[in-house]
């Protein structure tokens, strides 16, 4: 494996990759990207086994550009990356979304929830993007269902206006709604334990 570092890519460079559609991947913690991060790029975390879920959703052969917050985060992801099939990133930049924004453009910032958020919503539009196998064990009554790793396909199937996404913990709802707010989407991620639906008072099924 080649683990030589990528070429370096300046704010320019990252903002014409996703112009192009290429996949541009932020790897700092849910909690650092929501907080701010490059508009379309897709929430990842180093410390979160990020060579399986690139290997799910990534399009076979599409250039990937890496952002991290230090050189050795970036190390171990593209050491991750390797092992699945992701040979050599297109290109990498480490530092914070002011390194890798054009001068004058803000960081795009994503909103976080827990469950007692949701609960005192109201009705809303709720998104599961756990597996099968973990839905079978319970579901919030009336959410939609689509697994992490069938959403690239199927984002046009999810109706406009406000989107909860939520998984078990937290860690796949950020990627799911990272690509979502990417595709224009308005979006909460839910950062939280699922078992924490049932005692928010959210309707339960299964």
């Amino acid at each position: 494996m080649d683990l030589t570092p990528p070429a370096p890519a300046d704010a320019e460079e990252i903002a014409a990759r996703l112009a192009a559609g290429e996949w541009v991947v932020d790897l700092r913690s849910r909690i650092a990207f929501a907080d701010g991060h490059v508009a379309g790029s897709v929430n990842v975390e180093a410390d979160g086994n990020p060579g399986t879920y690139l290997a799910w959703l990534v399009p076979w052969g599409r250039p990937v550009t890496l952002l991290a917050a230090t050189p050795a985060q970036l190390a171990a992801a593209q050491r991750a990356l390797a092992r699945v099939g992701v040979d050599r990133p297109a290109a990498a930049a480490t530092g914070t979304p002011a390194d890798w924004l054009p001068a004058g453009v803000p960081p795009a910032r994503l909103t976080r929830a827990t469950f007692a958020d949701l609960a005192a919503a109201g009705p809303a539009v709720v998104l599961d993007v756990r597996r099968a196998s973990e839905r079978a064990n319970g579901w919030i009554a009336g959410s939609i269902h689509i697994p992490i790793h069938h959403l690239r396909d199927r984002v046009r199937d999810l109706p406009p206006g406000p989107i909860w996404v939520h998984c078990a913990a937290g860690l796949r709802a950020a990627i799911a709604a990272s690509l979502l707010a990417g595709a224009g989407h308005d979006v909460i991620a839910v950062d939280d334990d699922f078992a924490a639906a049932a005692r928010a008072g959210l309707p339960m099924a299964a």
